[in-house]
């Protein structure tokens, strides 16, 4: 005799729910409040994040044409999403890097991943890339991991509404 037993999962998605965003009334809810309210441009924020991040700051730096706003998590990763209206200051890879090119991380843009992952329970994962006339960066430091969480990071950057 054989029982075959098959069993499926769904969850419901709905379409412009973020998850990642802070409760209303929050500390971290104002913290993102005021930064939208300062900055120029509209501030891309990610609905897709390891379990257990909490949302520590949000900074807006610059004037017109010339600003940024970093968004910083903390938890089991240290993760940082940059957005700027300036290029990034590139510098060369640190050693024992690999660096490597996502081909249409979005269509027609290429983004550069720079990945530091000696064996030890320390990684450090950046990808930046540019879009539009911006600049973006998602940095990842903790456990080492697979790269498509950082790409998913990436990948679910959308603007609030």
């Amino acid at each position: 005799m054989a029982i075959f037993l098959a069993v499926t999962c769904s969850t419901a998605d709905v379409q412009g729910e973020c998850p990642t965003v802070p409760k209303d009334g929050s500390r971290q809810a104002n913290m993102l409040a005021e930064g939208r309210q300062q900055a120029v441009f509209p501030i891309l924020f990610p609905c897709k994040l390891p379990n257990s991040q909490a949302l520590t700051a949000v900074s807006v730096v610059g004037d017109s044409g010339r600003q940024s706003v970093t968004i910083t998590w903390d938890g089991p990763f240290q993760i940082t999403v940059r957005q700027s209206q300036l290029a990034p200051v590139v510098n060369a890879d640190p050693a024992g890097a690999s660096h490597s090119v996502i081909r249409n991380l979005f269509p027609g843009t290429d983004a550069d991943l720079i990945e530091i992952n000696d064996g030890s329970s320390h990684a450090i994962y950046h990808l930046v890339w540019a879009r539009s006339g911006m600049y973006y960066e998602v940095l990842v430091a903790g456990p080492p991991q697979q790269r498509k969480v950082v790409l998913d990071i990436a990948l679910s950057l959308s603007e609030l509404a």
